[in-house]
């Protein structure tokens, strides 16, 4: 079993991961900006986009060529309000924050901002991005292509990407109300969660070669089967996963020229983002206030016996970040083992992190 084994310091790890990426390449500036989006997706709770893919996925990435460390972003508009982003193949922290950035100044101007993204990696955890607009009392969207592993309905084959899509909305004494999800039944790092631990995956979260249902994250990898779209099947809705994935291909892919995830003609992952102006509408007024009065029935709401109070979505998130911003982020042994490769490897030391 893959125990958790000790809590890191925040702040301390944060500049670990900077210094990392700096001997990496990274210039100082893009390396502190990563470091705190990473670090974000650890403090939220989303540990599949945290710590856990720094070596593996961005310093190893760096290292063999595959992502940019110093990239020249161009951004070009097609109109007042929108954009197109190429990011020269750098790391998606960076150029996810400049869209996002782009969009949020568009949007302050003109009232909305879209910018279409092609030549970049992956950026993280979609929520930081959209929380950048709900804290400027926007409402931010973001799209984006994930890893090819997803089939499609009835499908034996990896088809198209593992695409995200994200939304937040700033709140009055709530909030901010995020949903960051992809429409897909599982992702990859979380059946490495799964195998690391010695677990199995629940049936309906992916399939082999022939279309059979995989419960053994073991054989997931080993055979490269394929994760299922959002219902899983047809009696429960996988044609509304399935079509909710295209519709980020088509925002992201389509809109770049890049074609999405099936194609990637322009670059490894292609991302949308939008900003919204909530008092760019006229009728928009008391959103703050409604806000709350929504998300006071969905705490009022009854529910089943032993069930916890309902939620809205990033208030588990919320509260997962207060209190290990207090306490530390607990990591598990398979990622701290990680790090001590990457620290042996570039001459820094993993100790100084620890609570």
């Amino acid at each position: 079993m893959n125990e958790t084994t000790k809590k890191a310091d925040p702040r301390k790890l944060e500049r670990l991961v900077s210094i990392a990426l700096q001997k990496a390449g990274v210039p100082q500036g893009d390396a502190e900006l990563t470091a705190v989006i990473l670090v974000d997706a650890d403090l939220r709770g989303i540990d599949s986009h945290g710590v856990i893919n720094l070596y593996n996925y961005y310093i190893k990435g760096i290292q063999s060529g595959r992502i940019n460390p110093n990239p020249d972003i161009q951004i070009s508009c097609g109109s007042p309000t929108t954009a197109s982003v190429d990011g020269d193949n750098g790391l998606g922290f960076v150029i996810g924050h400049k869209a996002m950035s782009e969009t949020i100044r568009m949007a302050k101007d003109y009232g909305t901002g879209w910018a279409a993204v092609y030549n970049s990696n992956h950026f993280g955890a979609g929520a930081y991005y959209v929380q950048m607009a709900a804290k400027e009392n926007m409402i931010g969207l973001l799209f984006s292509t994930g890893g090819t592993t997803v089939t499609g309905p009835g499908g034996t084959s990896r088809l198209v990407g593992n695409n995200v899509m994200a939304f937040a909305a700033p709140g009055g004494k709530h909030g901010p109300f995020v949903l960051d999800m992809a429409p897909t039944m599982a992702i990859a790092n979380k059946l490495h969660m799964l195998q690391w631990e010695g677990k199995s995956m629940p049936e309906g979260w992916a399939v082999d070669g022939k279309g059979r249902p995989i419960t053994d994250p073991n054989v997931y990898f080993a055979e490269k089967g394929a994760i299922l779209p959002l219902g899983s099947t047809p009696s429960h809705g996988v044609h509304k996963g399935f079509g909710l994935l295209l519709v980020s291909d088509i925002l992201t892919g389509l809109l770049t020229g890049d074609g999405g995830s099936m194609f990637r003609r322009k670059g490894e992952e292609s991302h949308a983002f939008c900003a919204l102006r909530i008092d760019a509408f006229p009728s928009g007024g008391g959103f703050a206030d409604l806000m709350d009065e929504m998300i006071g029935k969905i705490h009022e709401a009854p529910t089943a016996e032993g069930a916890d109070r309902m939620r809205y979505p990033g208030e588990k998130e919320n509260e997962i970040y207060r209190e290990r911003s207090a306490n530390g982020i607990p990591l598990k042994q398979n990622v701290i083992s990680g790090l001590e490769t990457m620290c042996t490897e570039l001459g820094l030391s993993l100790g100084d992190i620890w609570r």
